[in-house]
């Protein structure tokens, strides 16, 4: 598949963007200190879960403009997590997010 090709078809490029983010976190773990973790609850999930010392951070990759997602709303309830964030078109902006360590999120 040709990045145009990947771009123009919605499901892959999800999974692309979202393994890209997953990428530059995981990058930074060793270094920052910090757990990286998915959690899944029947219907609800969170693409990433990060674990620095008794603060947790939840972070959702969005592809498309939507902001909404129940399983960080269920995060926040059961967790209630340090921080939370909607990274892409719908949240922080992708490049921002590019451009910082993850582990200034438990700042």
């Amino acid at each position: 598949m040709t990045f145009k090709e990947a771009i123009l078809n919605r499901k892959e490029w999800g999974r692309i963007f979202e393994s890209a983010i997953g990428a530059h976190i995981v990058s930074n773990a060793f270094t920052g200190n910090y757990e990286v973790f998915y959690w899944r609850e029947k219907d609800k999930e969170v693409d990433y879960i990060l674990k620095k010392k008794n603060r947790i951070v939840a972070i959702e990759v969005k592809s498309n403009s939507e902001k909404y997602n129940a399983g960080l709303e269920e995060v926040r309830k059961m967790y209630h997590p340090y921080a939370t964030f909607v990274v892409g078109e719908g949240g922080m902006k992708t490049e921002q997010f590019l451009s910082i360590n993850p582990v200034r999120l438990f700042e």
